[in-house]
């Protein structure tokens, strides 16, 4: 039995009724447990990867890690194993939409956003508290169903701190851009949960906003900018945004993990007082200044920046629209084209002829210069640019435009001119 022939098949003790979704590691079933006539969603990993012990190994410790895990705000895992060469998982079925889906309505006030990250922060609490991080919080792992409750899905790339390292892809960057913690952009091995509550942090700036709160051509660019600027002032998008939320967010997403929250469960205590309406006691994570808002319609075209809109004071939240849920407000969207980036000036195209083979050494010290200033997605880049880049001037030009600010461009930049002379 082949994985593309799975639905509308008998499976071992399922009956695969439709295929839901694919990713990275294989696709995603509705099915029916014959025997306890349950619905399931069926995870399998595609027949390509079940030859490879990592790839296997893996996917199995997916399975024991979460079904360690007993909690309402947890997807649950019901069985697995492996069937005609397939290996699957057996997951409690969400009849319900992502909250990435619900964010398409517009943002949230503070009153539900508030809600929803509390319950996040309820299903983190378990998983932390058995040694387990998430690694990809985003709004597309929060599941609602169909009664508002929220499930934490898709523990494919979790790890248990202190396990071994090899399993989640030591050195590389894994996490979805738009939220990764700058640690694992670093490819640290002793990521932990201050990395979740990073990117939930982002998620829940994200949800208050309209926005990520940093935008980009490129993940790598997106990803330098989470390494090196300034998180952007939310109230450029939401003026009425209150001071508490905002305190909460820059704790939640600082860039040293020393400054956040020692653990989630620190987060939840602010976010009950923003809840009652209370000041929250964060303290001010080490800030070197607010990102300059420019109105553009994409990064690296600058225009003419503008002030942020004072500061609002108090809790204020608009009115809900009527017949909106209780979990979650739609607004209209914020608006478009306020992007938090310094001005990326203009570089030449590469001229599209034949690229040399440049010299070990010359890539090494490419590597090494543009390493100083986006971290370890330098050596990627470097190697990706170099295939079509027609001289050394022109490669160090090219990549450039990863680097988010003007003044490390423009030293980057004479670095390798000076090396190609």
């Amino acid at each position: 039995m082949t994985e593309e022939s799975l639905a509308g098949r008998r499976f071992g003790a399922y009956e695969v009724l439709e295929e839901l979704g694919s990713g990275g590691m294989g696709k995603v079933y509705r099915a029916k447990n014959v025997t306890l006539e349950r619905i399931v969603a069926l995870k399998t990993l595609a027949p390509q990867f079940a030859a490879d012990k990592d790839f296997v190994h893996r996917f199995l410790k997916e399975a024991r890690v979460v079904a360690r895990l007993n909690h309402p705000n947890i997807v649950q895992v019901y069985d697995f194993g492996c069937v005609d060469g397939i290996h699957y998982l057996a997951m409690e079925y969400v009849d319900g939409q992502s909250l990435r889906t619900h964010m398409k309505g517009g943002r949230f006030s503070e009153k539900d956003a508030v809600i929803v990250i509390r319950q996040a922060v309820r299903a983190l609490a378990v998983a932390h508290a058995a040694g387990i991080v998430h690694r990809d919080i985003k709004p597309d792992n929060l599941m609602f169903t169909s009664r508002a409750e929220l499930k934490l899905v898709d523990l494919g790339i979790a790890k248990r701190v202190g396990e071994d390292q090899s399993l989640t892809l030591t050195g590389e960057a894994v996490g979805t851009p738009q939220y990764i913690s700058p640690e694992q952009i670093r490819g640290l091995k002793d990521i932990d949960a201050r990395a979740d509550i990073y990117s939930l942090g982002a998620t829940f700036y994200h949800l208050v906003t309209g926005h990520a709160p940093y935008k980009g051509t490129s993940g790598a660019l997106v990803m330098s900018m989470h390494l090196t600027y300034p998180l952007p002032d939310p109230r450029q998008y939401e003026p009425v945004l209150s001071d508490g939320i905002c305190r909460v967010l820059r704790k939640m997403m600082a860039k040293e993990r020393e400054e956040r929250y020692p653990n989630v469960d620190a987060v939840d205590r602010d976010l009950y007082r923003l809840q009652i309406g209370e000041a929250p006691e964060a303290d001010e994570p080490g800030i070197t200044g607010i990102a300059t808002i420019i109105d553009t319609d994409r990064v690296g075209s600058p225009q003419r920046s503008r002030t942020p809109s004072p500061p609002a004071r108090g809790l204020q939240t608009p009115p809900a629209p009527t017949g909106s849920r209780a979990w979650s407000v739609p607004f209209p969207e914020a608006r478009p084209g306020a992007v938090a980036t310094p001005p990326v000036a203009p570089t030449p195209a590469p001229v599209p002829t034949p690229a040399p083979a440049f010299r070990e050494e010359d890539l090494h010290f490419v590597s090494m210069e543009l390493a100083r200033h986006i971290g370890p997605l330098a050596r990627v880049l470097v190697k990706k640019a170099a295939k079509t880049a027609p001289n050394l001037v022109a490669l160090g030009s090219a990549l450039s435009e990863n680097i988010p600010d003007e003044k490390g461009r423009a030293a980057f930049r004479n670095a390798i001119r000076a090396r190609a002379k």
